[in-house]
């Protein structure tokens, strides 16, 4: 009977440690990636870069943060070009809906140069609330978003509300 008793204590003791392990940080839950981007185009210049770091608060969930950094060099005339840099935090939640389908949304509030004129600009912020999708796994991404706050005057990203964005994730 002794026997019994001291079996169950070893395995209520192991039970404790899985479950303490089951609680708290696990850096084995965490997830890094991000976006990077590169364009020329008319004597233009576009650079990005989004680094991201994930945890996964539930096994098909990932909840994180990151930077924007961008860099425009947009020719005005043949001898005149603006140069200005843009950079802002970002907040994420992306669910998986199946292995390689997940949803996305994402704050993206950005500071950037707002030009009045080709000698007075002003630093002004632009929030961004991305809803969408996307298409990958562990590894490459590709995303389908939609700001729900886009304004074709104030948004920082003025084309479109859509935005296309590839990027990786591990």
């Amino acid at each position: 009977m002794q026997q019994l008793d001291e079996d169950e204590a070893k395995k209520q003791e192991q039970l404790k440690a899985y479950e303490g392990k089951q609680r708290g940080f696990d850096k084995d839950k965490m997830v890094y990636g991000g976006n990077v981007g590169l364009a020329f185009s008319n004597g233009g210049t576009f650079v990005l870069a989004q680094p991201m770091v994930g945890y996964r608060v539930w096994p098909k969930t990932i909840l994180g943060t990151g930077g924007t950094y961008i860099y425009q060099s947009i020719p005005i005339t043949a001898n005149t070009k603006i140069s200005t840099n843009a950079f802002g935090p970002i907040l994420f939640v992306q669910q998986e809906i199946l292995p390689i389908i997940f949803a996305h949304a994402e704050w993206q509030p950005i500071n950037y140069e707002r030009f009045r004129t080709l000698t007075v600009s002003e630093r002004v912020w632009s929030n961004q609330l991305f809803i969408g999708g996307g298409y990958g796994g562990s590894g490459a991404q590709i995303f389908l978003l939609y700001n729900l706050l886009y304004d074709e005057q104030t948004s920082f990203y003025r084309n479109s509300p859509w935005f296309v964005r590839v990027g990786f994730m591990f």
